[in-house]
C-alpha cells in the first residue's frame, strides 16, 4: 500500500535531490512544483528523529516524525518555501522517504502526521 507525501522546500536543488533520492524507493508519480504565490497560510513543520534509539535511521537513530512547539532545541525556520515536492511512498519505505526529506531540509504539511 502507498501513503501520499507532500513536501516543501526552500530551493528547486532541494527538490529536485530529493526527488532522485526518493527515485531509489518504492515511489510512484514523483513531481516537482513551484508554488506561484506561496501559501503561507500552510502550518508546514520540520522532521526530527524521535526518541533517542541509535539504531535503525543512522546516526541520529529513532523514528522521523512532525516537530513539535514543545520540542527543545530546535529553531523554527519561516523562510518561503516555494518548492513543492509530491509523491506516493510504499508503507515499508515511508520513514526512509521522510529522513530523506529531513536530511534535505525539506518540511512537511502538519496534517501529515495529525491522520
Amino acid at each position: 500500500m502507498y501513503k501520499p507525501l507532500q513536501a516543501f522546500f526552500k530551493t528547486e536543488n532541494d527538490a529536485e535531490s530529493v526527488k532522485a533520492d526518493l527515485n531509489k524507493l518504492k515511489t510512484n508519480d514523483i513531481r516537482v512544483d513551484q508554488l506561484p504565490d506561496a501559501d503561507h497560510t500552510l502550518i508546514l513543520t520540520p522532521l526530527t528523529y524521535s526518541g533517542n534509539n541509535t539504531s535503525g535511521m543512522g546516526a541520529g537513530g529513532g523514528i522521523v516524525a512532525a516537530f513539535r512547539q514543545d520540542d527543545e532545541g530546535l529553531e523554527v525556520d519561516n523562510d518561503p518555501r516555494e518548492y513543492t515536492l509530491e509523491c506516493e511512498v510504499s508503507e515499508d519505505d515511508f520513514q526512509e522517504a521522510l529522513r530523506i526529506i529531513m536530511d534535505n531540509d525539506g518540511y512537511v504539511d502538519q496534517e501529515s502526521f495529525d491522520k
